[in-house]
């Protein structure tokens, strides 16, 4: 009877088994994200020069920290699409190893 039951709970488990083709549409589509963000960081702006107000130096300054920020946010938002891919792939893996193992 607990053979029967433990055989029972595999064959449940197929119920949660991952779902790579899902994961890599969804990190598909943040990959599209990440590249427009990316691509957004490389355009140049174009700054005022023949003013002395302080503003627009203030105004420069914050332009380029949010430049520099949104470059951080974009390499991290990359490394956590990577990662995705990475560990949808894995768990492919251990799903089918999983499946042969107790077929």
């Amino acid at each position: 009877m607990r053979l029967e039951n433990l055989l029972k709970g595999f064959e449940r488990m197929g119920q949660f088994q991952s779902n790579l083709k899902k994961a890599t549409q969804i990190a598909t589509k943040m990959g599209s994200a990440s590249d427009r963000i990316q691509s957004a960081t490389t355009r140049s702006i174009t700054k005022a020069t023949r003013t002395t107000l302080s503003v627009n130096f203030k105004s420069q300054e914050a332009n380029q920290q949010v430049l520099d920020l949104t470059k951080q946010f974009s390499a991290a938002f990359q490394q956590a699409v990577d990662n995705i891919h990475s560990v949808a792939q894995e768990f492919e893996r251990m799903d089918n190893e999983l499946h042969n193992t107790f077929r």
